[in-house]
């Protein structure tokens, strides 16, 4: 049961310095052993494992203790919309899914599922100070469900930064399992569908509490969860009053109880319908008493009974009760795309400010909690506006709104890029008080969505432009998959179209995409096409952008010579450009001078350098910063030690310390030291460095692991 935890304690162990864990180990061995006989039996690795496993399988003290070292203490996200405001009742279910292991919650559409995951994490949250929700519903596509994605969600939902979640899949996979092996967390996957949505999900950990909700009782879903099922059924007579009371007036319901029962009665009982029957009482309450009559032979009238039909029912009568701003706003979401929109969105689809209606919505009970600024309409709500139309007026307007923000995030993050998509002026972007490229990062799940529906609709110009603008999100944030879903509904967007620059632009996008991914057979041919149309177009600057994701891919697949060749090309079509191609000229001599280093060729390196630095201004401190990184590496090389430690510390001043470069930093350091002969100072940053890659599970913690073990030696 403990394996995964076992397995990560063991590699801290074998780094020689795992602070806390071994400290931990240490003592209670020294309960029954002398102090030598502690030391002698950690400094064997067989040793160390068979004593770490007998602890961790007869003392449960210990093995949580140990679980809480390696995760480091915790980050203390709480990523769960918070308890809902109406609620009854579950006492049950409740106790019954409050302890550790998989619990799978099934029930009819309306029965309270996602509320009941919502109250649980509000109930354990001193216990599970983690809590990670998904809805697997907002990364599925059609029935493929993109767990990858699902994946490096959590993962940097618990404190993994984006540049160290691993984009190799099979790479991915290990660490999510080594990750989520030391934490104590809640993971809530809500609308899981079938067993492969949650398989490879459920975290190694044997004290997490994993809370999956479903609409039927599949079998193979069920399948080797220890846990029986909790089934939620519609509540008792008089939980079903008490949720009726909450979403209304608990007065108002006691002073008309009989009528309350007999209203209870034809909503089945059913929690959904009842806090809808709740919000309209509410309302009617404004008008004088009698408010609850008023509603059943609401109710009565409507002559439909039983199921979905009831959920049907209760929707009905709710938006009969909107304002005409408000039900026309209503029927608008439901056809917005994506999972969730902002108020900002929210008043791009309605064509004027969107404030009131969204706050009536609110009032009316349509809007799930999210506990983030952004905001959705329940399912169930948004399949019954569906039902009464969609609306392509909302999905045109959504289109060019989230056009207009990617574009205009990508101008004011990364000004000089080059971009071949169709120019498009944006006066006045709202990105609600955020960080442009934080604002498209959050909706990047509609994004998602967009691509097919814009290619649908023949909006060719539009999608390009999306595409185009969508690639500064990928360099700086990942989300590679999702980029690649999108840039597939691009490139046959813009062969439709017949536009051979931007057509060759996102060939070149997408086999980028997939050889960061390591799909290298995928990769390959996007590439090889992106090669031949850009030799028909008069654009050197698009060529060496071609140039140098083919030097990429050969450098990823480790096939230096050819990679320098390419890398060659792109730096002599950037010379031609002369000023236009001096950005670029900048990044490509530093790439060349970094894949001839590796590959031992050393006569340019020093020129290269020297060029690439050139073009970039003092203020440009990144490029700056990457520059004296490699300068460092091959002063290091030839032995120009003490030049390399200045190099070095000049570039980590460049950068600002900025965190993302941390572990290469000191890698770099340990690499020097050691060249040194200075092991103590060497094994210091290689520790660090390991230590980085190990809280991510990042699969280079085995590769640092090895390191240690030798310089240990020394």
């Amino acid at each position: 049961m403990w394996e995964a935890v076992l397995g990560e304690a063991v590699k801290a162990l074998a780094v020689g310095a795992a602070g806390g864990v071994k400290d931990l180990v240490a003592k209670r061995l020294a309960r029954r052993r002398t102090a030598q006989d502690v030391e002698a039996l950690l400094a064997d690795p067989g040793s160390a494992e068979r004593a770490v496993r007998e602890l961790v399988e007869t003392d449960p003290e210990f093995a949580e203790r140990l679980q809480e070292i390696l995760a480091g203490g915790g980050t203390g996200v709480r990523d769960v919309p918070g308890a809902p405001a109406h609620f009854v009742d579950r006492d049950r279910e409740r106790r019954s899914a409050s302890g550790p292991g998989v619990h799978v919650i099934t029930g009819p559409r309306g029965a309270g599922k996602s509320a009941l995951v919502y109250r649980l994490a509000d109930d354990l949250r001193a216990r599970y100070p983690d809590q990670v929700y998904v809805d697997l519903a907002d990364y599925r596509d059609g029935t493929v469900l993109r767990r990858s994605e699902v994946a490096t969600r959590v993962l940097r939902a618990l404190g993994v930064e984006t540049n160290l979640v691993t984009t190799n899949t099979a790479e991915l996979w290990a660490q999510y399992r080594s990750v989520t092996a030391r934490r104590r967390f809640l993971l809530a996957l809500d609308n899981a569908e079938v067993a492969a949505d949650i398989r490879e999900l459920i975290p190694s950990s044997p004290s997490s509490l994993v809370l999956v909700t479903a609409v039927r009782q599949d079998d193979e879903l069920l399948t080797g969860n220890v846990a029986p099922p909790i089934e939620l059924e519609s509540l008792d007579r008089d939980f079903a009053l008490e949720l009726l009371g909450k979403a209304s007036d608990p007065a108002a319901i006691e002073a008309e109880r009989d009528s309350a029962a007999e209203l209870a009665a034809l909503c089945d009982h059913m929690p959904f319908a009842l806090v809808q029957a709740g919000v309209r009482i509410r309302k009617r309450l404004r008008r004088g008493p009698g408010a609850v009559a008023s509603v059943l032979a609401d109710f009565r009238r409507t002559g439909v009974l039983g199921g979905v039909d009831v959920i049907a029912m209760a929707f009905e009568q709710s938006f009969a009760e909107l304002s005409a701003d408000a039900a026309e706003l209503c029927e608008l979401l439901a056809s917005h795309p994506g999972p969730d929109f902002t108020t900002a969105s929210a008043t791009a689809v309605f064509a004027k400010p969107a404030g009131d209606a969204l706050d009536e919505l609110t009032d009316a009970g349509f809007l799930a909690p999210t506990g983030t600024p952004r905001q959705r309409l329940f399912n169930l709500i948004r399949e019954g506006a569906h039902r009464r139309g969609t609306r392509d007026a909302a999905t045109d307007r959504a289109l060019v709104f989230f056009r207009d923000q990617a574009v205009a995030a990508d101008h004011l993050t990364s000004p000089d890029r080059l971009r071949r998509y169709a120019p498009v002026s944006v006066p006045a972007p709202d990105f609600e008080r955020k960080a442009p490229l934080d604002w498209v990062e959050d909706a990047r799940e509609t994004y998602g969505a967009l691509a097919y529906q814009a290619f649908e609709r023949k909006r060719d110009v539009e999608l390009g432009q999306i595409c185009g603008a969508l690639e500064v999100l990928m360099l700086n944030r990942g989300h590679h998959r999702l980029f690649a879903h999108i840039n597939h509904w691009g490139l046959l967007a813009a062969r439709r179209h017949g536009d051979p620059a931007l057509i060759t632009r996102i060939l070149s996008q997408q086999g980028r995409t997939f050889f960061l991914l390591h799909e290298f057979d995928r990769a390959q041919p996007l590439l090889e096409e992106a090669l031949e149309t850009v030799r028909a177009l008069d654009d050197p600057a698009l060529e060496s952008s071609v140039q140098e994701f083919c030097g990429r891919f050969h450098e990823e697949k480790g096939l230096l010579p050819a990679a320098a060749d390419f890398l060659g090309r792109a730096v002599m079509l950037d010379r031609a450009m002369a000023e236009a191609g001096r950005r670029s000229l900048g990044i490509h001599s530093r790439m060349l001078a970094n894949v001839l280093l590796k590959g031992g060729a050393y006569e340019q390196i020093w020129a290269l350098l020297a060029e690439s630095a050139r073009q970039f201004p003092a203020s440009d401190s990144r490029n700056l910063g990457r520059v004296s990184m490699v300068r460092a590496k091959y002063l290091r090389t030839i032995g120009h030690y003490d030049d390399a430690e200045r190099e070095l510390l000049e570039a980590w001043r460049l950068v600002s310390g900025a965190t993302q470069y941390t572990a290469e930093f000191e890698e770099e350091f340990g690499r020097l030291f050691a060249a040194r002969g200075d092991h103590g100072r060497a094994h210091t940053h290689f520790q660090r460095a390991w230590q980085t890659y190990f809280d991510a599970g990042h699969p280079r913690e085995a590769e640092f692991r090895s390191v240690l073990a030798n310089s240990g030696r020394r």
